[in-house]
């Protein structure tokens, strides 16, 4: 190839990464200008959980108003996809424990065997400190459930059958998504973050953490006066 032709092509060359460079970076400055579209209201928290916090403290889920709550069950010897829901959760605790406006809760599948004593230790397993604002939360099994379907939406546990259990503990199949809770006590969205397709898993763990993100950032609803 002639020098002209291949100064001209390695000219071109270069002026089409400028261009996609270019391009790439315009991108993420409408991303980051641009307004998010607003999430969805999927329902509206009306009733009440009274509850029992694994430093033994009662506590009331009304009392998260003014706060964005992400929300889950747990069981702690779950071998099921308990794991990845932990996991993202603590991702949340790490990014965001610092705020005042931001909580975790994961609340007992089976509180009789999860009891606060053991959810203590189970928290100091993972790390998380009593400061940071996560509640581990214990108490009447039916309340619990109750909660959990009539004001967050999640299906109710399934008793899974005995010679389909992968262990002599594996007693429910329960609803591993994660519920985003916006500081008014409205559900902006439902995550499985656990799901056979990795491809999926990944997408709605990087959706929860976007969305986390922007509802910390909208400003505060005004109080109410009673």
């Amino acid at each position: 190839m002639p020098p002209t032709r291949i100064h001209a092509a390695i000219w071109i060359s270069i002026a089409v990464v400028v261009l996609v460079a270019g391009s790439l970076g315009f991108n993420q400055l409408l991303e980051r200008t641009l307004p998010k579209p607003k999430l969805p209201i999927l329902t509206t928290i009306k009733g009440d959980l009274d509850a029992i916090e694994r430093s033994g403290q009662k506590v009331k889920f009304s009392d998260l108003r003014g706060k964005v709550t992400v929300c889950a069950f747990i069981y702690t010897i779950c071998p099921h996809g308990c794991a990845a829901v932990m996991g993202e959760m603590q991702k949340l605790n790490r990014e965001h424990a610092s705020r005042m406006d931001f909580q975790l809760v994961s609340l007992a599948l089976l509180p009789e065997r999860d009891t606060p004593e053991f959810l203590k230790v189970f928290a100091e397993g993972l790390q998380v400190k009593p400061s940071d604002p996560w509640w581990f939360l214990s108490g009447d099994r039916q309340r619990v459930w109750d909660f959990m379907t009539q004001e967050l939406k999640l299906e109710r546990a399934k008793e899974i059958p005995e010679d389909e259990r992968l262990n002599p503990l594996d007693l429910f199949e329960h609803d591993l998504r994660i519920v985003l809770i916006d500081k008014l006590g409205q559900v902006r969205g439902y995550y499985a973050v656990f799901h056979p397709q990795a491809e999926i898993a990944k997408l709605m763990a990087d959706k929860l953490q976007r969305h986390v993100t922007q509802l910390l950032d909208e400003p505060s609803p005004p109080k109410t006066h009673p």
